[in-house]
């Protein structure tokens, strides 16, 4: 047995706990931290001198100024063990950050295993470069991905379909869907193992008019802020028969694009949605009754409000009288806590009686 390494503090020894910990142990701590303060810390331990080589979680924040940022990055893929798969990469990419560089960046990930994917780009006021995007959707080991484009000049360009078998989570924020012909898009059903699916400030003027949502193993959607255009009014068409939770949150932009189903949703549990800005109410009824079939629903009070008035409040009322919910054992409609207006419907299955409360 190794003899325990001791410290001296105040007179007396004390074991040095840290340094007696397994590497397995050490290195899973330090996939918490930024790989750079990782590497930067190397100096600290000769034992830990080679000891993030065999990270398989590389972070890599702004550490510095973004000059030192890069060459940072370029010395940790250089310089780690290659025989060492890398299963995480958080990397963040801004202005000044070489295309090559991250081309090169993402072409060692996927040639290592890589599984999870956060790319944050920081693009203000340059073009965005759009060649490393061919090397993440042919990376066929991604299970979790995560694009985040900070611009708000310029997106991120995506093929028009994404050859991804083993994904099963899928961010996407600031993206332009592109259509080959007809003007439609259908961009995930080629994800076969895709449960989670969120979008997030899409649809500009250069889209394709018609976004099909078609994926058969969808069970969690959620869209945020989708229209950036003016100049057509798309539409989504959602062909997700597994779906069970679905939430729409709106507070930038207009709700303009027309929302659709192929299906009946019938394992539809829970609906949230959160609207912040002035719409028809007929909006709100037409979504109302695409998503009839559900068991929870979820309304902000910014979405309330619409039906404050009189005649709206009857709409609505006659709208949950006449849907299919009835179908249903219970139904509950409800806000969050943390909102003034309250409505709870209830539904019986061979009948039905309403209550109203504030």
């Amino acid at each position: 047995m190794e003899k325990k390494r001791r410290r001296k503090s105040g007179g007396r020894n004390e074991e040095d706990r840290l340094s007696d910990l397994p590497d397995g142990v050490l290195l899973y701590i330090m996939e918490f931290l930024p790989t750079i303060q990782v590497v930067q810390n190397s100096v600290l331990s000769k034992r830990w001198k080679n000891l993030w080589k065999n990270l398989s979680t590389l972070s890599f924040k702004l550490f510095y100024g973004i000059r030192k940022y890069n060459k940072s990055l370029s010395h940790i893929f250089s310089n780690r063990d290659h025989s060492v798969p890398l299963h995480n990469l958080h990397l963040t990419v801004f202005n000044s950050t070489a295309p090559k560089l991250l081309n090169d960046a993402i072409k060692y990930a996927s040639l290592h295993h890589l599984q999870k994917l956060t790319l944050s780009i920081d693009f203000k006021f340059k073009e965005m470069p759009n060649s490393f995007v061919s090397l993440i959707f042919n990376c066929q080991s991604l299970t979790f991905l995560d694009l985040f484009i900070s611009s708000s000049c310029s997106s991120l360009k995506l093929p028009p379909c994404l050859l991804l078998p083993s994904l099963k989570t899928l961010n996407l924020s600031n993206i332009t869907f592109t259509a080959i012909d007809n003007d439609c898009v259908e961009p995930f059903s080629t994800c076969t193992s895709l449960t989670t699916l969120v979008l997030r400030h899409s649809l500009h003027h250069h889209s394709a008019q018609t976004l099909c949502i078609s994926n058969p193993t969808i069970s969690t959607l959620k869209l945020e802020n989708m229209v950036h255009s003016n100049t057509f009014i798309p539409k989504i068409v959602l062909s997700v028969p597994n779906l069970s939770s679905f939430t729409l949150e709106n507070s930038h932009s207009s709700m303009c694009y027309e929302l659709s189903s192929t299906c009946h949703l019938p394992f539809l549990k829970e609906v949230k949605i959160d609207n912040r800005v002035r719409v028809h109410s007929s909006i709100i009824i037409n979504w109302l009754a695409l998503f009839s079939n559900v068991r929870t629903l979820t309304l902000s009070s910014h979405t309330l409000y619409i039906f404050l008035k009189v005649r709206y409040i009857i709409c609505f009322l006659y709208y949950f009288c006449q849907c299919s919910i009835l179908h249903f054992k219970t139904f509950m409609l409800k806000v969050s806590s943390f909102d003034f207006y309250h409505v709870g419907f209830l539904s019986g299955y061979h009948g039905y009686s309403t209550s109203l409360f504030w």
